[in-house]
């Protein structure tokens, strides 16, 4: 196994943090360009794009759509692409991707897209890619669809309802998870002109096919909140903090928003300014134990989770059992993570538990990061709380947050390489 050393000599964290566009925000935005391009022959400018791995996927893919496309790791991209591919007349491809890629769920999709009328394949194993796609133009109507595995199961059907025959109804089952980003999902679809509505319990979304006729030129992409977290992290685990993230926005379409309000409990004060959003650590919490669900937010889990761990708060997080189908089994990464820096962890299939006390000293064991960029970013923090920790890698912050590496030197956190990796990273 490689490892990579983490450094932090500051306990007083005073920067200017630029944080990423929406990767969230990007990849539905070029979907929804497509879509009203196939509608209207008018093109909506994006502005301020995601440099994000998994956005230029998306937008390559989208710009080429021939032959063999490798997704790599990108769940959101696979479920995104699926979609628009099978409700586009024309389009042959196949989806491939990562061994990880592989395991994620897409049947739910797959299946529902040939209810829809879509041609699609399975290369080697059932349910699973490779997937060949033949696009071809979707009935639209009635169909019910499990909303308790991913959420963008059904935000992938919502985009490319407008492509559909009749106006598209999805009836979603189960325990629904990240409403938010399907909330997401229905506010873009109306700001780029076409009507979507949702029912009060999230149980119902319907999709009309037809578009405005007065459509927005251009498009501007948001920063990304769920990017703020690990500096919101920093600033728990830190003596004092006073961090100004421009760009970023109170009044955000982005779920992950709910950040703010949960930091605060943390004793993390936001305020918006002109020019972004300012947080400074305040008065220390009254209680030292705490209890929150992401069932609608899970990619904040992984900062909360080693937030509340690298400042001696005893956590237990619920409704994160989305966590165990993503980049990596997250629930698996952050408990074992956290048990090699001697905190005493609990889990289940959609919680974990720990104690916020460090029982032995932590003698630089490598933190498996799972090559998942949330992983790595979360345990990276915790540098500040060790003065340094050890990672697997550190390449995989690409995938949401390119500059990470960056911007976190602005905070005193330090990537040390060894002699080879330096030469890798020249």
């Amino acid at each position: 196994m490689s490892k990579v050393l983490i450094e932090s000599d500051e306990t007083n964290l005073v920067a200017t943090i630029q944080l990423p566009s929406s990767k969230s925000i990007s990849n539905r935005a070029y979907i929804l360009q497509q879509v009203v391009q196939q509608k209207t022959a008018k093109s909506i400018a994006i502005l301020n794009p995601s440099e994000a791995d998994d956005t230029h996927i998306i937008k390559q893919a989208l710009s080429e759509p021939t032959g063999t496309i490798d997704i790599k790791n990108a769940g959101t991209c696979l479920r995104f692409l699926t979609a628009y591919f099978a409700a586009t007349p024309g389009i042959f491809v196949t989806l491939t991707g990562s061994e990880r890629m592989k395991q994620r769920p897409i049947e739910p999709l797959v299946s529902a897209l040939i209810k829809l009328g879509a041609s699609i394949s399975y290369l080697e194993e059932n349910n699973c890619l490779p997937i060949q796609i033949k696009g071809g133009k979707l009935s639209g109507g009635t169909i019910a669809i499990p909303a308790n595995e991913s959420s963008q199961f059904a935000s992938a059907l919502m985009l490319v309802a407008p492509l559909m025959n009749e106006p598209l109804i999805l009836q979603l089952s189960g325990s629904i998870i990240s409403k938010e980003y399907i909330g997401m999902t229905q506010t873009m679809l109306n700001q780029f002109g076409f009507n979507c509505i949702i029912n009060e319990n999230y149980s119902l979304v319907q999709t009309e096919n037809n578009i405005k006729e007065e459509l927005i030129e251009s498009y501007a992409i948001e920063a990304d909140w769920s990017s703020a977290a690990f500096f919101y992290e920093a600033a728990v685990i830190a003596d004092k903090a006073d961090i100004l993230f421009p760009g970023l926005k109170l009044n955000s379409i982005q779920g992950d928003v709910i950040l703010a309000k949960w930091m605060e409990e943390l004793g993390i004060k936001t305020l918006e300014k002109e020019e972004g959003v300012y947080i400074t650590k305040g008065k220390l919490p009254s209680k030292s134990n705490f209890e929150f669900n992401f069932s609608d937010n899970p990619d904040l889990a992984p900062a909360l989770i080693c937030a509340t761990a690298g400042a001696s708060y005893l956590l237990k997080a619920n409704g994160i059992g989305s966590l165990a189908h993503k980049e990596s089994n997250r629930i698996e990464a952050l408990a074992k993570g956290l048990q090699q820096l001697h905190y005493k962890v609990k889990t289940s299939s959609n919680s974990l538990e720990h104690d916020g006390l460090q029982h032995a000293f932590y003698e630089n064991s490598v933190i498996e990061t799972q090559e998942d960029h949330r992983i790595t970013m979360a345990f990276a923090m915790l540098a500040i709380l060790q003065s340094n920790i050890v990672l697997s890698e550190t390449e995989s912050v690409i995938k949401s947050f390119p500059n990470f590496w960056q911007e976190a030197a602005k905070i005193r956190i330090k990537v040390r390489y060894n002699k080879a990796q330096q030469k890798e990273h020249k």
